[in-house]
This record gives structure tokens, sequence and C-alpha cells, in this order.
């Protein structure tokens, strides 16, 4: 709901409590329209913070749903890219020994380029291994895991702020009818909903106590 509308809702229904009132003779209705303005402009400013948590939340929501596909993508390919390297290392040994076993009965300047081939595949599959750099079977290795923790930790936290997001919309809405009807028990509904809201935020951004339903 927008703020606009929320105003609107206010004003309206304040507008006809002070119809009611009108007649009862001017200082009832000059306190009923100063009590009236009072507590419209309490649920307003009620409603924004409201607003303004929920924009928070949801953008909180947004961006996890948002790491949690990034990450999920990016172990996919790193570990995808790894084994790719597993696979053409095991290739590279096994042509090594290959040469080392068919140079045994080759004629020696044969055997020796066999042997040095041999030893040039070996040093290729050691590289894939040893290598510092970011395409290492080690570097991408630990890229995939780090990426899995980031995904893992997204996924924790996305249903914590979808929650949180849909109890604080409701506490707007039952804000928005206490408006309107001025009773006090759906106002203290919408806080009990909006604490709630909070709290579970809270939670999905420290996921200090999880929640075994979610």
């Amino acid at each position: 709901m927008e703020a606009a509308e929320v105003k609107d809702l206010i004003d309206e229904a304040h507008e006809r409590e002070r119809a009611k009132h009108r007649p009862a003779g001017h200082h009832h209705s000059e306190d009923s329209e100063e009590g009236g303005h009072g507590v419209k402009m309490s649920t307003a400013i009620y409603i924004s913070v409201l607003a303004a948590v929920l924009a928070i939340v949801s953008v909180a929501g947004s961006n996890a749903g948002k790491e949690l596909m990034a990450s999920a993508i990016e172990a996919s390919d790193s570990f995808a890219y790894y084994q790719s390297k597993t696979q053409r290392q095991i290739s590279l040994r096994l042509a090594a020994d290959e040469l080392e076993l068919l140079s045994a009965g080759m004629p020696a300047d044969a055997q020796a380029k066999a042997m040095q081939r041999s030893a040039e595949y070996r040093q290729s599959a050691d590289r894939m291994e040893a290598d510092e750099g970011k395409n290492s079977r080690k570097d991408l290795l630990a890229k995939a895991k780090a990426a899995e923790v980031r995904r893992d930790h997204a996924a924790a936290q996305d249903p914590y702020f979808d929650f949180a997001e849909g109890m604080l919309q409701l506490a707007i809405v039952l804000a928005s009818v206490f408006a309107i009807t001025n009773r006090g028990f759906i106002l203290w509904a919408s806080r009990g909903l909006a604490a709630a809201g909070v709290l579970m935020a809270v939670d999905g951004f420290t996921l200090i106590l999880p929640l075994p339903f979610l």
C-alpha cells in the first residue's frame, strides 16, 4: 500500500468521525478534532516506519535471492572446471605411463624422445595440481567450496526475509484498518505482527536462532 493511499484512508476515516460529532457542540467538536488529528498523526508515523522497515527487508530478501542464484552458478561452474582439469590430469598421466611402457622395446633415440615426452606430460599434470594461479585445481576447488558456503548462507537467510516481509505487510494492512475503524485490538494485532516481522528480519541477518520450520 502506497503512503498516499494510507493518508487518504486515514483522512477519510477521521472526516467521517468529525461529521458524527459536529452536532454535539463546538467545544466537543474541537476536542474530537484534536484527538482525531493526534491519532491520525501517530498512525501515519507508525505506518511510515513499518513501510521503511519493509523496504529494507525487501531489499535484503532480494539480495539474498540474487546471491543464492549467483553463488549456485559459480559453484557449479567451478566444480565443472575442476572436474575437467582432473580428467585432463588423469589423461596426461595415463599417456605418460603408456609412453614409458612402449619405450621399452624402442631404439635408444626413440626411447629417449618417448621418455622426454612422458616427462613433459607428467610436468603438465603436476602443474595443474601445484600452480598458484586462479585456474589451478587447488584454487578451483577452493573457489567452488567458497561459493557453496555463500550459497548455503543465502539459502538460509532467504525464508526469514520472506516471512518477515509478509508479516510487515499484514501489519501495515491492519494499521490501515485501525485508522478506519479505530478498534484497539486491531492496532495491537498490527503491533504484534510488526514485532514478529522485525525479529524475523533480524534473525535473517544474523541467523543467531535457527528456526526448525525454515
